[in-house]
């Protein structure tokens, strides 16, 4: 049996700590140099980042001293906000993410089901820290740790001490922690010696309000993650959504009127809480409630709950019914012909339903009587009010008929309902069309893939009508201006995202990876057409130089860490990095000359 070699000691956690600072506790108590030392450790893995999630608990469980009381679970639900993000699960993705966060391969660079953090994401993509929890800590434990409740994206202050929320020094814009670097606070002032100054934020009211209702959503979901799923969320928000007239009767959302009214309730609200640009997207309006993506815009589903019922935890908490009686009952009926024996009889069980207007609910019956032969039609429409539904017409055709025939005809009719069953799909693609804005039929086969199918097999003829005409591959106009300077404002954000503390050379590919992938391929395939996007994108991109001179800074913070306050440039080069002799020339020499100047630290020689 292979022997586990064992921790001396482990950080006890303190209240609602985060978990990346448990691992940076304890990597000052460890006397490692780096960091990533530190991670080889605790997972058996060479990393400098913090990940959303941590990965391959299981070796570090294994590896605690003896007589510890450490679970996996009480690291990923008290000490990270994967409850919050379970919840959000389809149940095969937190099996997954389970298995990476418990046992994944220590080479293993992405993991499968590891949530991206984004500027779009509930959790925020920087360090923070409140000033005056940080002054308490220090004089309550002797030491400063991250509090977990302070990294919400859109959380602007304290809810202990509504004190502003740090991540940057005021004065001299070092960062006071890094996912990147893996590096917080130790003390409490800024690798420069500048303290945490405490400043009280006075929020409005309005913009208080709506903070307060969305933390403490985002708590009550996180605290309730083993009743909730995607799938138990979804059917939730259909329930709303149906309650407030969203949903049609065929059961198609109303996507383009559901979103016209949420994005002027957001306007109007005084806290953007979060960026919403992207609700005009493709990609967005084809993700919309699909489980499978629901973690990736969790922030719009937080304000689209605000916008039906209040609160998430208000609809989650509620009863509405996702469901209608059967239209003018399940028989039997009487017939309407005055001239007939069955006239206020009910005496007929078999009757074809037809979808009118599934927009505004109205619906149709239509049955034979087997007395008089005369085809009955009732018309009407459902009534949320008195939950019912009322008729609006009755109507008799065709004419009499031997009762024998009628009545055979009306029991074969019934075997067959392809009328019907045609009208249902035409009414259900015709709400489609009427709901979206599409550029081609693939963007509508997408939309329903089986109803397209349907419809493509046994109704072709009407839906070539009503799709856009089918245009040859070979003879697609593309609006390459429209498209360049699209991408040049695309390019732009993404290359405002990168981290200055990135560890490798910008290239091109850096900045594609950070577009949406339709933005990043466009680029790819038609970038000899776009040459604004080629001009933008080549300003962020760097030679090996000027990634030398951006690294200057990260590794004078490495070689201060490992204990040299003062060095020759000869000296930094070789403390730093091989590279520099590589690759450098006497510009960088001279940005290592005046870097170190400014920090006080040159030796010249």
């Amino acid at each position: 049996m292979e022997r586990v070699n064992r921790l001396i000691f482990f950080p006890v956690p303190l209240p609602d700590e985060d978990f990346r600072s448990l691992i940076f506790r304890y990597h000052i108590r460890s006397g490692n140099s780096e960091i990533i030392q530190s991670k080889n450790d605790l997972f058996g893995v060479r990393s400098y980042k913090h990940t959303l999630f941590p990965k391959r608990l299981q070796f570090l469980l294994d590896r605690l001293p003896l007589g510890h009381t450490f679970t996996l679970n009480q690291f990923i639900y008290d000490h990270t906000w994967y409850g919050l993000y379970q919840a959000f699960f389809t149940i095969e993705r937190h099996m997954a993410m389970l298995n990476v966060i418990k046992s994944a391969s220590a080479n293993q660079r992405n993991a499968t089901g590891q949530p991206t953090v984004s500027s779009e994401g509930v959790i925020s993509t920087e360090i923070k820290y409140c000033p005056q929890c940080v002054h308490n800590d220090f004089e309550q434990f002797g030491e400063i740790y991250l509090h977990r409740e302070h990294q919400v994206s859109f959380l602007e202050c304290c809810p202990s001490h509504s004190v502003r929320l740090v991540s940057r020094c005021p004065i001299c814009e070092s960062r006071y922690g890094s996912n990147e670097s893996g590096q917080l606070l130790r003390e409490p002032f800024c690798k420069n010696g500048h303290g945490l100054s405490v400043e009280k934020l006075e929020i409005n009211e309005t913009k208080k309000y709506l903070q307060t209702v969305m933390m403490n959503d985002l708590l009550y979901v996180r605290d309730h993650y083993k009743d909730l799923s995607a799938q138990e969320i979804r059917i939730k928000f259909y329930e709303q959504l149906f309650a407030n007239g969203y949903i049609t009767l065929t059961g198609v959302i109303q996507k383009k009127r559901l979103l016209f009214d949420f994005e002027k309730w957001f306007t109007e609200q005084e806290n953007k809480i979060f960026n919403c640009n992207f609700l005009r997207s493709i990609y967005f309006k084809n993700s919309l409630l699909r489980t499978d993506s629901m973690t990736q815009f969790m922030g719009f589903y937080l304000l689209l709950a605000a916008f039906l019922s209040g609160s998430l935890k208000t609809l989650l908490l509620s009863r509405e019914s996702y469901a209608l009686p059967i239209p003018f009952g399940s028989g039997p009926w009487s017939c309407y012909n005055p001239m007939c024996l069955y006239k206020d009889i009910p005496k007929i069980s078999k009757c074809t339903r037809s979808v009118i207007n599934g927009q505004t609910g109205v619906f149709s019956i239509r049955y034979f009587c087997p007395r008089c032969g005369r085809q009955n039609i009732i018309q009407g429409s459902y009534s949320g009010v008195i939950s019912s539904w009322t008729k609006s017409s009755t109507e008799v055709e065709g004419s009499s008929i031997p009762s024998e025939i009628a009545l055979a005809y009306e029991q074969i009719a019934a075997g067959t309902d392809i009328t019907t069953t045609n009208l249902k799909r035409r009414a259900k693609m015709e709400n489609i069309l009427a709901n979206n804005v599409f550029h081609s039929r693939s963007e509508i086969r997408n939309i329903d893939q089986s109803l397209y199918r349907w419809l493509m097999r046994n109704d072709k003829e009407w839906l070539e009508q009503v799709l856009p005409v089918r245009i040859p591959r070979d003879k697609v106009k593309l609006d390459f201006k429209a498209m360049d300077k699209h991408l040049v404002l695309k390019i732009r954000t993404a290359a405002a995202r990168i981290d200055p503390e990135y560890r490798l050379p910008i290239k091109r590919g850096t900045i594609i990876n950070l577009l949406d992938p339709s933005d990043g391929n466009r680029f790819r395939h038609y970038h000899h057409q776009l040459p604004l996007s080629v001009k933008e994108i080549d300003k962020t991109v760097e030679d090996t130089k000027a990634f030398l001179i951006r690294s200057i800074s990260r590794h004078y913070s490495k070689i201060r860490n490992r204990g040299t306050a003062v060095m020759t440039v000869n000296e930094f080069k070789s403390m730093a990095s091989v590279s520099y002799h590589l690759h450098g020339d006497k510009e960088v020499d001279n940005h290592i000359r005046m870097f170190l100047q400014k920090k006080g630290a040159l030796i010249d020689t």
